[in-house]
């Protein structure tokens, strides 16, 4: 009888011998270790140039957010002083605000000043690229395989673009890697390594609100030590975990050190545990998988589930948690699913590793099927050791110091423009803002807050607002009061005559446009079939 080919037992003693890496005969001249690129360098430079200097730029301000983050930068620079009040609308104007990412608008308003949307949009892209190269470091570290630690960063940069803007909460994907990866060395035996939390800590909640996410993750932490402890029982447990309740309150006291105390807490709290504002802000709701983009988290999901199935014996308690909290967090908001992208990456590394590696025998497998195990294993020794040989990050560090020349000089090289950062026209009311500016209409204008933070930038402080989309401040009541006029309901002309709104800024197919059209009381002033602008003529 012939022999079947399809199927064979592969052993463990077998499989236990891998592929050993390509010596190499020639020995590289010792400046390129300091020269020649790292693969992380050519994630960083690759997602960099495809942030910054490809159309792709202008998608990082698509947000009209970045407007007003510069606006009040600028203004912190200008009095030296951190907002108490609004000074950016006429509804509210006056009223207590807090700005609790002053520390960010300050800095960014800062490079606003020396380079324009040019420098934030660089900025912005330097943060991002600089994640994700880091990601792939540190994957790469826990995992020993290239080709996981390659895929899983991939993965996670393109689930991450649903929400890659020019805003602070970038910051807050790096301080969270920064942050688990600290957690990581810990659970590894590292105990003083967790000094560094409150230091970044003390930066984090004056840069954005996600901070409260490092003390979650702390907790969770925690969690996995006690875990750890009544599964599997070491003498300096108790030890480990005082020192981690002890890093856990000094955290939660370097939170106070705010413009703003104790108060920024409870302020965030009503923001984030209001039912009306999670169901009605776009980022917080869950993500829609049947719009483009969401499918690549999609996808992490799915190595999860089958991370966890073939590679049990290399996850942790701590990755089981991480991993349970990322799908948690990405599936309840939208907005969270670029941190969840990068917490499972983290997670999943180990145990995907653990596929690959010769050394798996869990079930009977096709001679392809062993092949290519081993080949992936090879591959990824032979890459892994290209990762350690070149080290010096020369050519990152150029291409960084050309690009800051680049846009430092107009984003131009020579007489051409390769950078060149703006609110697109398609998307923001460029046009109408201008002929605002050309009638001198200084308040008492109705606006749809997606526009808000572009309107800022461009108008403040000569025009104030009717409303923006600082949600927190304007609170519940004041954004259903909005809604009415908004969505064109049967109270439409409440908060309209309530506020003494006599122009009106909304999109020139909405429904308050064509009731406004209408009610005989309103005059077209400004129509460019993007924005329309409306006069109370009676």
């Amino acid at each position: 009888m012939p022999e079947k080919p399809s199927l064979n037992l592969v052993s463990c003693m077998e499989a236990s011998a891998p592929a050993s890496p390509k010596r190499v005969e020639n020995a590289p001249a010792a400046w390129t270790h300091w020269v020649l690129p790292s693969i992380a360098d050519v994630f960083f430079l690759v997602l960099l140039c495809i942030l910054v200097l490809s159309p792709a730029s202008s998608g990082l301000l698509g947000d009209a957010d970045t407007g007003w983050h510069i606006r009040n930068g600028e203004q912190i620079l200008a009095t030296h002083s951190v907002p108490r009040v609004d000074s950016f609308s006429y509804t509210k104007g006056g009223e207590a605000w807090y700005a609790w990412e002053w520390l960010y608008d300050a800095g960014i308003g800062a490079i606003h000043k020396l380079s324009g949307l040019n420098g934030v949009v660089l900025f912005t892209g330097i943060v991002i690229a600089g994640t994700f190269a880091l990601l792939f470091r540190f994957v790469l570290r826990r995992s020993g395989n290239f080709v996981v630690a390659a895929s899983l960063t991939l993965l996670a940069a393109a689930a991450a673009q649903v929400h890659m803007l020019a805003r602070p909460h970038v910051l807050t994907w790096l301080f969270t890697l920064l942050w688990v990866e600290i957690l990581y060395r810990f659970n590894e035996g590292g105990r003083r390594i967790l000094l560094w939390l409150p230091l970044l800590m003390l930066l984090w909640v004056n840069v954005h609100g996600g901070f409260i996410l490092g003390l979650v993750l702390l907790g969770v932490c925690g969690v996995a030590q006690v875990w750890n402890h009544l599964t599997a029982p070491r003498d300096d447990d108790f030890e480990r975990g005082s020192f981690l309740a002890l890093v856990f309150s000094v955290c939660l006291a370097v939170t106070l050190l705010t413009p703003y105390g104790y108060k920024l807490h409870v302020h965030v709290y009503e923001y984030l545990s209001n039912g009306f504002l999670m169901n009605s802000i776009n980022e917080f709701m869950s993500p829609n998988f049947h719009a483009s983009g969401f499918g690549y988290f999609e996808m992490l999901i799915l190595l999860v589930i089958l991370g966890s199935v073939l590679g049990s014996d290399g996850i942790t308690a701590f990755d089981l948690l991480l991993l349970l909290f990322s799908i948690h967090a990405g599936l309840y908001a939208a907005r969270n699913i670029p941190i969840s992208a990068l917490l499972i990456s983290l997670a999943l590394g180990r145990p995907l590793s653990s596929v690959f590696s010769p050394q798996y025998c869990r079930m009977v497998q096709a001679r392809w099927l062993s092949a290519l195990r081993e080949s992936v294993h090879a591959f990824s020794m032979d890459m892994m050791a290209m990762e350690e040989r070149f080290r010096g990050h020369g050519i990152a560090l150029i291409a960084l110091v050309l690009c800051a020349a680049t846009v430092l000089n107009g984003g131009r090289i020579f007489s051409v423009q390769v950078v060149d950062a703006h609110f697109s026209e398609q998307t923001f009311p460029v046009k109408a803002a201008e002929f605002i500016a050309q009638k001198g209409i200084r308040d008492h204008i109705f606006n749809p807050d997606d526009w808000s933070g572009y309107l800022i930038y461009r108008l403040y402080p000569g025009t104030k607002l009717y409303f923006d989309d600082r949600h927190d401040f304007y609170g519940e009541a004041f954004i259903k009061e909005y809604l009415k006029a908004a969505h064109s309901s049967w109270q439409w002309r409440e908060p309209l005559e309530k506020y003494e709104v006599k122009w009106v800024l909304i999109p020139s197919d909405s429904p308050l446009a064509s009731v406004l059209k209408e009610s005989g009381k309103w005059s077209v002033e400004y129509d460019d079939r993007l924005a329309i602008v409306f006069y109370r003529c009676r």
